[in-house]
């Protein structure tokens, strides 16, 4: 074996007694099969409209060695909007207000996370409506997790709230009726 043959094996073993920070992360996935997210539009709980979306998907990339490493990333089908009034349901989808025609996509993308508390995070990120990318904090509670669960399995419960104003993304139709605020609460398991 030759010398520089050698020392790749050397070093090729030295890189495995390292410790590692990739292999700390490990992806999640979350979506409308294991949560929802509902929405409450309204500055007032006599005039509050509630909906959900029932399609929708996305990853989470957990880092417990570094949390502010971790990430996520949500995609949800403008479409899959769902009021209890099948005709609110259809007016939130014209181009009034999430024109599903024209931007049948919302994007949410983590920039910064930070842990709060032993089971609290504060999620900074992006959300993009409409063509329209605004800032958007969430505070996320994360349970039962179970480290050890295997692949296809849950891995933990996220929860998470917070709110956008709507007037913000172009949609101000009814604001003096129903109110500019949006609050979201975000319920899912994440599984391997």
């Amino acid at each position: 074996m030759s010398t520089s043959s050698r020392r790749v094996v050397l070093l090729g073993s030295l890189a495995t007694l390292l410790p590692s920070r990739g292999f700390a992360a490990e992806q999640l996935h979350i979506g409308a099969s294991h949560g929802t997210i509902d929405f409450a539009i309204g500055d007032s709980r006599l005039f509050r409209t509630t909906g959900s979306f029932k399609d929708w998907q996305g990853t989470v990339l957990v880092d417990d060695a570094d949390v502010a490493r971790s990430t996520v990333r949500v995609k949800i089908n403008t479409a899959s909007i769902e009021m209890l009034d099948p005709q609110q349901s259809t007016m939130l989808k014209d181009a009034d207000f999430f024109d599903v025609a024209k931007f049948p996509e919302m994007d949410y993308a983590s920039k910064r996370i930070e842990r709060t508390g032993e089971n609290i995070l504060k999620v900074e990120g992006e959300i993009t409506l409409r063509g329209i990318t605004r800032p958007m904090g969430l505070e996320v509670s994360v349970t039962d997790r179970k480290p050890e669960a295997a692949a296809g399995a849950r891995y933990a419960r996220f929860r998470a709230n917070g709110s956008l104003k709507r007037s913000e993304f172009g949609m101000v139709k009814f604001i003096d009726v129903v109110g500019d605020t949006v609050d979201f609460s975000i319920r899912t398991d994440a599984w391997r």
